[in-house]
C-alpha cells in the first residue's frame, strides 16, 4: 500500500484516532491489574502474585509501547487496526484496506 500525501487534517484525524487506541489497548491491560491491586489490598491475592501480575502487565505493555513507538504513528497498517478496533471503518476505508479486510483464513484466501 503506497503513501499517499495526506492534509494536515487527514493526519492529526489519524493520530487521534491512534492516540484513542493506545489508550484503549494500555486501559485494557491495565483493568486486570489494578483488580489485582484491589484483591491484594483486601488480602485476597498474596505479594507474590501481584508481583508476578504486575510483570505480566509490564511485558504487555512494552509490546504496546513497541507497536506505536517502532512503526510509527502514522504507519497505515497501524491506523486500519485502530480504525477497525475502535470501530470507525467507513465505506471509503473498506476500499482502501481492502487487502487487510479480507479473510485470508477463510473464502478469499483460497480463491
Amino acid at each position: 500500500m503506497g503513501k499517499s500525501k495526506k492534509s494536515k487534517e487527514e493526519r492529526k484525524r489519524d493520530r487521534v484516532i491512534v492516540e484513542r487506541y493506545h489508550q484503549k489497548l494500555t486501559e485494557d491491560t491495565l483493568e486486570p491489574l489494578y483488580k489485582d491491586f484491589l484483591d491484594w489490598k483486601k488480602g485476597n491475592l498474596p505479594y507474590y502474585e501481584l508481583t508476578e501480575k504486575i510483570h505480566e502487565f509490564h511485558k504487555k505493555n512494552q509490546k504496546i509501547w513497541s507497536m506505536f513507538n517502532l512503526n510509527g504513528w502514522d504507519d497505515n497498517f497501524l491506523i486500519f487496526q485502530a480504525k477497525k478496533e475502535l470501530n470507525l471503518l467507513e465505506e471509503k476505508d473498506k476500499e482502501k484496506y481492502a487487502i487487510w479486510l479480507n479473510d485470508f483464513d477463510g473464502d478469499n484466501f483460497n480463491s
